[in-house]
Order: C-alpha cells, then sequence, then structure tokens
C-alpha cells in the first residue's frame, strides 16, 4: 500500500513538472524592437487608431504570445489542420517571400525558443498615451454591456537569430462574426523596422 501512494506521489510530481511551461522575461533590447514593430505597424499600415474620437478604432494595449508547434508528422500527404491558438512552425520555415528566404532553418530553433514569452506583453506607455488603446478584459466588459468593440490586437513579434527579420499577426475584431487577419513580414533596414509583406 505505502509503495503504490508513493508511486502515486511520484507520478503527479512528474506530471506536474511537465505541464509547467517555464517563461521568461523578455530582455529590453527586445522590447524596444518590438515598440518599434507595434509604431511602424501603425503608421505603414495607416491604421486609424490615434484619435480618441468615436470613429476611432480601439488598439489592445497587450500583445499577446503567438505560439508555435512542431506539426505531429513529416508525412507531405498528411492535412494539417489550422491552430487557432498559433501556428506550425513549418508555416514560417522555410519562408520564401518575394523570392529571398526570409526564415532559414538555422532560425527554427530560435523560433521555437520564443515560445517561452510571456502570455501577454504591455506596449510602453509612451505609445498607449497615442492610441485609443483598450484591454481584452475592458473589451469582455463592453461586450457584455452589448456597447460596440471594434479593435486591433498583435501577437508579440518573433524574431529571426540576427534579429532582422520578425513575424507578427495583426487581428481586427469587430464583434461577431465579423473580423480579418493578416500576416506581417517586417524587416530591420537602416536601423528602422519596415513591413516586408503583409
Amino acid at each position: 500500500m505505502k509503495k503504490l501512494v508513493l508511486y502515486t506521489v511520484v507520478i503527479l510530481a512528474f506530471c506536474n513538472c511537465q505541464n509547467k511551461k517555464e517563461t521568461k522575461n523578455i530582455n529590453p533590447e527586445n522590447i524596444k524592437d518590438i515598440n518599434q514593430i507595434v509604431e511602424a505597424i501603425i503608421i505603414q499600415d495607416s491604421l486609424k487608431v490615434f484619435s480618441k474620437s468615436e470613429d476611432s478604432i480601439m488598439f489592445c494595449s497587450e500583445l499577446r504570445k503567438l505560439n508555435i508547434y512542431i506539426p505531429p508528422s513529416n508525412n507531405p500527404d498528411y492535412i494539417l489542420i489550422p491552430r487557432l491558438d498559433g501556428m506550425y512552425i513549418t508555416q514560417l520555415i522555410p519562408g520564401i517571400i518575394k523570392g529571398i528566404t526570409f526564415f532559414s532553418s538555422k532560425d527554427s530553433l530560435h523560433l521555437l525558443d520564443q515560445n517561452s514569452n510571456p502570455e501577454k506583453l504591455r506596449i510602453e506607455k509612451n505609445i498607449i498615451t497615442k492610441l485609443n488603446s483598450t484591454t481584452i478584459e475592458k473589451i469582455k466588459i463592453r461586450r457584455k454591456n452589448k456597447k460596440r468593440s471594434r479593435f486591433y490586437e498583435m501577437t508579440i513579434p518573433v524574431f529571426s537569430v540576427d534579429r532582422k527579420c520578425a513575424y507578427v499577426q495583426l487581428d481586427y475584431q469587430c464583434g461577431g462574426l465579423c473580423g480579418s487577419g493578416q500576416a506581417i513580414y517586417l524587416k530591420k533596414i537602416k536601423g528602422k523596422w519596415q513591413n516586408w509583406i503583409g
């Protein structure tokens, strides 16, 4: 009986250790790049999020983590069902955009390592003050009160090993079945982040 209890405790402890995902803090250099990317996307895509008027669209001040998964099979006949909570690494690598390799196989481990990013990351305050910003919690309250809630939500960018390429998902939600999304590839050119394709 004692052995059964001991085995059960050991198995439960092992399972708990396996279920905990280690999250890491994002270093200040990455935070700076992330905030520059947010500003670049808002300006280069002409998102109408600056004004506090009723016509302005809200922008979620919390970036959400983009989960990157390894597909369960390498069989080319295996049909991957798209993930709602992220994407497969095979969708990023090999990433050939405009005839140029965007992410290479050298980036694969680095991209997967970014799964340890926090679930949410708040944009810098000096950017938030310029925007008609919101949070997911505020959106839930607005929807519960049957108020109109159009907003943009962005993922935390994932970077290549050399930190010169980044990938972001930008979603537009307008309630019910209304909404859209886009994948945005950015390159750092002469120290500035620019939309490569989106």
